[in-house]
């Protein structure tokens, strides 16, 4: 078995320290770099929900229209 000390860490993802050799402009280069990836990751993600909130409000609009025409799913007894 691999104990923690043995394993290497720059293959452990994103580690928001810098490796020991790297100067600190190094490190600041690849923080504003890990940054853009994430804000175009997040920009990503929020137009996919903005998407995935429309077809939402799409398929309860006609949920309701059915409901009101006696056809579609009614959640009582």
């Amino acid at each position: 078995m691999v104990s923690d000390s043995d394993r290497d860490p720059q293959r452990q993802g994103h580690d928001p320290d810098p490796p020991p050799h790297a100067p600190p402009r190094e490190h600041v280069r690849e923080m504003q770099t890990h940054l853009r990836e994430m804000e175009a990751y997040l920009r990503r993600m929020g137009e996919r929900l903005r998407r995935l909130d429309e077809q939402l409000s799409h398929l309860e609009a006609e949920d309701d229209s059915a409901v009101d025409r006696g056809r579609g799913w009614t959640t009582g007894g």
